[in-house]
């Protein structure tokens, strides 16, 4: 039987972008103005005042499937409006198809526009219609003769113009359709993995919209409390916190330079032991007016539906590995409580009444000026405003270090996978962290203890340089933890051999002489430091660090041997259909776009020591410019097309060993992350969402035990099954950070 494509033009008050599709079709006054829709080569279309065309009747009542770009919109409109206000007969959720989720999971650009472009169809959507939208679509201001109140735009008003609106809507069904017919469609397994998707995101996170709303006044009132401060402290040049220029100049003119008022740099200048009272208390303030917390509570509140709950909130196959991400509320990457917050184990009871008073001043009365700082406060706390609803609880379980486990499964690094088997068996065995600065400072991991500042070395490298990163990634992941380099660079260089001592220095001066970015954001010592920190590591390592350049060599000969399947470390990659194809463990696929090889030399500039991988394009431009010259062919490098995580924009990039990695442990990590949300689903524990590695369920009271839930979801695959997973859980009425 052949599908159902259909494309729907709706209306209403309220804004879709803000509020999210839940609240969007909820309000009553939302409406379907039109649909255009085919079914193989049938094509139709249908308005308000028509009957649902008998096609569409005997197919969905025959279990047809319906596809439709960013199908959970049109899933919406025929639950809240199209069945209940004109009589269509309501489809199954696994009835539905969705193309943004098949492009997403061919690495394609998810909007339809910037898919169809990528494919190089014939037909493109109409770049008319976002003007024909705004006509229809979104309220319009009342005409002079008008009552105030709700006004729209009629087809009536102007018919020649919605004659062009449902042309639009005829186009974009013809771009999906042909999209369609151009995709390999998801997997059995992955469709099945979007309809659990849809159920998660139906169900929706529960807000306390009492204690958010309280926050809100309460954020408002520090604010100003903040603004007034500030004015006072640089004696009125800062008129408000949010004015990071101003205060930039205002902390530059008491000779102290400041790059930017980022929170990084802000943190790396309240660091130093001898900076001015007053810069430090203006700095202190621009801090905490900076937090996220009033947006994502704001968010929390614009797309609550009348339940109070967070519904679409989380995204399928967001990245190109197929990991989720969140929109609207963005639960993926609320902060982490301050380690004072964490320490002092408040009562939530007592913590949101406090909260729920609006009162900055009653606030820092019950918990003292620094940990009762407001907007401080506030995100400690964010977690805790999603909770469970009234008679259940939240069972949460979150995934032990799984990418450091499932790097070490799959590069084969088996000191490492039995060190992990070990902790598990028995947690008070030293932890990953002291074994990898053990290797780094060249003593024993019994010589590391718990609360030794070597430990914290380990993290961060252990958190940086899995994926081949350098001093650049373990600066930034320093920074996170408010670790400086200057400080660790004596420890380091004292436990170095010469060896590593004279390798570094190397590349630092080889750095220097590339003019590589890093250099000017570290010192000599700062990035000796770091990089001999990532030669102990790699040296730690072997396998991992060999990982890299045996992906590199993978790649490269499926590209070009089109056709042959390369295997390297448990997964296989193959170029079929214009994209390079590496096929996980899982046996789901990674796409890359449109593969080609690019041409390098060896390229050594003036008083470099060694030379360097370079295209060709480049490396002759520099000769021609006098800045070094070519010593031979290199080996080519690996470029394929796919969506910029940052610009959103298609376009080529270079698949070097690192990142192959990172790509293959965060597929992996996805893929075993989705096997546990399936393993709880089944056993009846409704999934409300999943936050990186984390599984959130929410059961009634009495139901469930956390430990027999953590070994639940770490019930492994038969293609995962000798990997070393693990799992932590809790259960509590709040959402909380563990």
């Amino acid at each position: 039987m052949n599908g159902l494509e259909i494309d729907l033009e709706t209306r209403s008050d309220i804004d879709l972008r803000s509020h999210g599709a839940y609240c969007y079709f909820e309000s009553p006054n939302a409406d379907v103005l039109m649909a255009s829709w085919r079914i193989g080569d049938v094509r139709g279309r249908w308005r308000r005042e028509d009957p649902c065309p008998p096609e569409i009747v005997a197919h969905v009542e025959a279990g047809g499937t319906i596809s439709a770009h960013n199908a959970s919109f049109e899933r919406l409109a025929w639950r809240y409006i199209l069945t209940p206000r004109y009589g269509w007969p309501q489809p199954r959720l696994e009835q539905f198809r969705c193309t943004a989720a098949t492009a997403a999971a061919m690495a394609l650009p998810r909007d339809l526009a910037g898919l169809a472009g990528a494919l190089g169809l014939k037909v493109q959507k109409d770049k008319n219609g976002m003007r024909l939208i705004r006509k229809f679509s979104i309220p319009r201001k009342p005409r002079k003769d008008e009552p105030p109140g709700l006004h729209w735009n009629e087809p009536e008003d102007d018919p020649q113009d919605f004659e062009k609106f449902h042309a639009y809507c005829d186009i974009d069904v013809a771009v999906e359709a042909a999209a369609d017919r151009r995709m390999v469609p998801l997997s059995e397994d992955e469709q099945e993995m979007y309809i659990i998707d849809q159920r998660v995101n139906d169900r929706g996170l529960r807000i306390d919209m009492r204690s958010a709303r309280a926050a809100l006044r309460l954020a408002a009132e520090a604010k100003k409390d903040l603004d007034r401060r500030m004015r006072v402290v640089t004696g009125g040049y800062v008129k408000a916190c949010t004015n990071v220029g101003q205060l930039t100049d205002w902390v530059a003119a008491q000779g102290i330079p400041l790059a930017s008022a980022a929170k990084a740099d802000i943190e790396e200048l309240l660091a130093t032991d001898d900076l001015p009272a007053t810069v430090r208390t203006a700095l202190e303030l621009r801090q905490e007016a900076a937090k996220t917390s009033v947006s994502k509570l704001e968010a929390f509140i614009k797309r609550a539906g009348r339940d109070g709950r967070v519904r679409g909130a989380f995204l399928y196959h967001a990245a190109s590995t197929g990991r989720w991400s969140s929109i609207g509320a963005q639960v993926h990457n609320m902060p982490r409580p301050r380690p004072q917050f964490e320490d002092a184990k408040l009562r939530k009871d007592v913590l949101f009444a406090t909260l729920r008073t609006g009162d900055p001043d009653f606030v820092r009365l019950a918990y003292g000026d620094d940990l009762g700082r407001p907007l401080h406060l506030l995100a400690d706390s964010i977690r805790g405003f999603i909770w469970a609803a009234p008679g259940h609880d939240l069972l949460v379980a979150d995934y032990s270090g799984i990418e450091g486990v499932v790097a070490a499964w799959l590069c084969g690094e088996h000191w490492k996978v039995r060190a992990i088997r070990e902790i598990a068996e028995d947690p008070s065995k030293p932890d990953l962290y002291r074994r990898a600065a053990a290797g780094i400072f060249n003593v024993s991991v019994e010589d590391i203890a718990k609360k030794d500042d070597r430990r914290q070395v380990g993290k961060v490298s252990e958190l940086s340089l899995q994926y081949q990163g350098g001093p650049g990634a373990f600066r930034s992941m320093a920074r996170n933890y408010g670790m400086k380099l200057g400080p660790i660079y004596p420890i380091v260089w004292e436990a170095a051999d010469d060896e590593r001592r004279e390798r570094a220095v190397r590349r630092y001066e080889s750095a220097c002489a590339r003019g590589e970015p890093v250099t000017t954001l570290l010192n000599r010592e700062e990035f000796l430091a770091a990089e001999i920190v990532k030669l102990g590591w790699r040296e730690v390592h072997p396998a991992i660090s060999g990982a890299w350049p045996a992906l590199e060599d993978a790649a490269r000969q499926a590209v070009e041997t089109p056709g042959q399947i390369i295997s390297v470390m448990r997964c296989d990659y193959l170029v079929a259909k214009g994209f390079l194809w590496c096929r996980l463990p899982s046996g789901r696929c990674l796409a890359y776009g449109s593969p080609r090889m690019k041409e390098q030399v060896w390229f050594r500039r003036k008083d470099a020591e060694v030379a360097e991988p370079m295209g060709r394009t480049e490396a002759v431009a520099l000769v021609n410019k006098g800045e070094g010259e070519i010593e031979g062919n290199a080996q080519p490098k690996v470029t394929a097309l796919g969506v910029n995580s940052v610009t959103k924009k298609w376009e080529r990039f270079g698949l070097y060993g690192g990142l192959a990695l990172e790509n293959i442990v965060q597929a992996v990590a996805r893929d075993l992350l989705a096997n546990g949300i399936r393993k709880a689903e089944a056993a009846g524990y409704p999934v409300i969402g999943h936050v990186h590695d984390e599984i959130l369920t929410e059961v009634p009271r009495g139901f469930g035990d956390v430990d027999a839930f953590e070994k639940l979801i770490c019930e492994l695959p038969p293609w995962a099954e000798d990997l070393p997973l693990t799992a932590g859980g809790w259960r509590g009425k709040r959402y909380r950070k563990d």
